[in-house]
């Protein structure tokens, strides 16, 4: 420094002639105030750079981030919609090819998964309706047996309420023997098939089929309840069938065989005997010939086998001719036939002539049948804009009420001994009832005992012309 206190720089080099003797000292002084002063612009110049150049780099870096995160980010969206099950946005950028590559990927992706669930719910739905269909209850069951899924037909074979998933199975039903087998399939992880009676909400007997489905969870089962009241039942019938047509046939050719032995063994020569004999005979084949007739009958309108004819009916005029017909029957036993109607005109249709005849002669038949001298038997007929309705009404014995469900059972009868008496074969209800049903009506009947009974017939109205 010098005397004033500013900095000085100094420089000093020794001085030597040619042989090498030294001749003296060379010294430099300068000042460093320009240095320094030089020295701050170059710092200041140099900050000021490397300020500038990090504000760039940073807009530069900024810019290149948002280039590259922004389809980034739009890609991360269509990703966060089809984890949310919506298939509908799709990447649209255009920027890198890397990028662009993703994006078409995640695109592809969509798709795939959008047809995939879209087959899943296709057949989830042809599952479901399915399901909602079947006749047969089906029930799955979890490892710890609560309900997983129910179809509509448990509710209405166990009369059981619908909101039941996650609940458990065994204790909403009511059913010991249906837990009891549930029960045995979890314990011994085999599948079960066994026929049971429930008694709630209606007696039923039921088919109960049991299935283990291993899962990760434990196992599952699947019960399926299939209703076979009515196959129960039909097999009695065709049982009962069976055994009454057997019975019915019998009775006849017993008595044709037993009075054929007696004429063998020497009726033949007493006159009397032998047209005592023959009257019998003949009155048996008779009977044997309206049975065996009739079960023709029954097997044929039972099949529909029998063509429906087409033609304009008077329903007063036929009932009218069947009254005809049973007149003299009624009128032996003092019986009033009258016919009623609620239409002052007569009350013309499209039908059978010949089916409805029959159907009017078995129910006038039964009812005079049943009914006691000096009895009354009413036919009162009906016309609506839709139906035809007549009722046969009698003031006879009446039918007990545990009998009105199988009054058109065939060979089924209130009272044996009358019906055998006056000729019925037990097939004559059976008849209507299916005449009724290829017409395309109903039957119904209504009775108190000691009151006398009454049988309606609904048939639908056709009117359209020939």
């Amino acid at each position: 420094m010098d005397d004033s206190g500013r900095r000085q720089y100094h420089v000093a080099v020794s001085l030597f002639n040619g042989r090498g003797d030294f001749i003296g000292i060379f010294r430099l002084t300068h000042r460093l105030d320009e240095l320094d002063q030089l020295e701050n612009q170059l710092t200041q110049s140099v900050f000021i750079f490397s300020f500038v150049s990090i504000v760039l780099a940073s807009f530069i870096a900024l810019h290149l981030t948002n280039r590259v995160s922004r389809p980034l980010k739009q890609i991360e969206t269509v990703i966060n919609h089809i984890s949310e099950g919506d298939y509908s946005e799709y990447y649209k950028g255009m920027d890198y090819p890397e990028i662009m590559a993703l994006g078409q990927t995640v695109n592809k992706l969509a798709d795939s998964l959008e047809e995939k669930n879209r087959t899943i719910l296709q057949s989830n739905e042809r599952l479901s309706a399915l399901l909602d269909r079947l006749i047969v209850g089906v029930v799955l069951l979890d490892s710890e047996q609560r309900i997983e899924m129910m179809n509509p037909a448990v509710y209405q074979i166990l009369g059981i309420d619908e909101n039941l998933l996650g609940r458990s199975f065994l204790e909403m039903s009511k059913s010991y023997g249906l837990v009891q087998i549930i029960q045995q399939t979890y314990q011994k992880k085999k599948n079960r098939n066994e026929e049971i009676y429930i008694y709630y909400p209606n007696e039923r007997i039921l088919d109960v089929n049991t299935m283990v489905v291993p899962d990760a969870k434990g196992n599952q089962v699947i019960v399926l309840l299939y209703d076979i009241t009515e196959i129960r039942r039909l097999e009695k019938v065709r049982t009962d069938f069976v055994a009454n047509a057997s019975h019915e046939l019998r009775t006849p050719v017993t008595a044709l065989k037993g009075f054929s032995e007696v004429l063998l063994d020497g009726a033949l020569d007493d006159p009397d005997r032998l047209r005592q004999f023959l009257e019998i005979i003949y009155k048996e084949s008779k009977r044997l010939e309206i049975l065996v007739n009739d079960i023709l009958e029954l097997s044929r309108v039972e099949q529909k086998q029998v063509p429906m004819k087409r033609e304009w009916i008077s329903l007063n005029e036929t009932v009218e001719t069947c009254f005809k017909i049973i007149k003299p029957q009624a009128a032996a036993k003092g019986l009033k036939l009258r016919l009623l109607s609620n239409n002052a005109d007569p009350i013309r249709f499209i039908g059978d002539q010949s089916r409805l005849e029959q159907i009017l002669n078995n129910l006038i038949y039964n009812a005079v049948n049943y009914t006691d001298k000096g009895g009354k038997i009413s036919v009162l007929l009906e016309e609506t804009e839709d139906e035809i309705v007549f009722h046969v009404a009698d003031t006879g014995i009446g039918i007990p009420e545990e009998s009105i469900e199988r009054l058109f059972e065939r060979f089924y009868r209130v009272d044996k001994g009358r019906s055998r008496n006056s000729g019925g074969t037990g097939l004559g209800l059976s008849i209507v009832r299916y005449l009724v049903q290829n017409m395309g009506g109903t039957i119904s009947v209504k009775s108190t005992l000691g009151l006398g009974s009454t049988f309606t017939v609904h048939l639908p109205k056709v009117v359209e012309e020939l």
